[in-house]
């Protein structure tokens, strides 16, 4: 089964990857069986076992690869600000919307990782949430932002309105009214940086 292509360790793991990201994206992790992966990748079981080591790994390692490039680029911006301010929490609500909007099968992604009730997605993410939620608190005591919301309620609030806009967009999408991504956008970014402005500025 195995092509000369697959000899190269990095391009046989990254076939893998990429079979494995679009079936888990169509059905689910436990919908997938390791044979379909083989099959789609064009590479042996053997293979996938020698490169992850079963399919759970497999499916971490998706993930990861999955959300890699904006995880990476978010905490280097996290990490880069050391001065409170504001802009830096609506900067970061842009970029997961736009991440979001580029990519709809880490949105699919999302959906079975919610179904399936899966915890593991909670490890990987736990610093960058913590380190965004230290931010808001610096914001916090500088007075930039009201002090009486917990900071990490704040970050899950972004991530919820934007994961959700996504993952029933075909549902709303019929609504009476209902505006196209940028005008969602905007007016969430309005109600929300209005609802965290400190008391005497607002």
């Amino acid at each position: 089964m195995d092509s000369p292509a697959t000899r190269d360790p990095d391009l046989t793991r990254a076939r893998i990857l990429d079979a494995a990201l679009a079936l888990f994206v169509e059905h689910g992790v436990t919908g997938v069986s390791l044979r379909e992966i083989a099959e789609t990748s064009g590479v042996t079981k053997s293979l996938i076992h020698h490169h992850f080591g079963s399919k759970e790994a497999l499916w971490t390692a998706v993930k990861a690869h999955a959300f890699s490039r904006y995880a990476e680029e978010q905490m280097a911006e996290l990490e880069a600000r050391q001065v409170p301010d504001t802009s830096l929490l609506q900067t970061s609500v842009l970029r997961y919307f736009r991440f979001l909007q580029q990519r709809p099968e880490v949105v699919r992604l999302l959906a079975w990782i919610h179904l399936e009730a899966d915890e593991g997605c909670s490890e990987m993410d736990a610093e960058l949430v913590r380190l965004g939620a230290e931010r808001i608190r610096q914001a916090q005591q500088a007075g930039l932002l009201r002090d009486d919301v917990n900071p990490t309620h704040v970050v899950t609030l972004f991530v919820h309105a934007c994961s959700q806009w996504f993952t029933a967009k075909a549902h709303h999408s019929g609504w009476p009214g209902i505006g196209d991504d940028q005008a969602y956008l905007d007016d969430f970014l309005r109600i929300f940086m209005a609802g965290l402005a400190p008391p005497e500025e607002r």
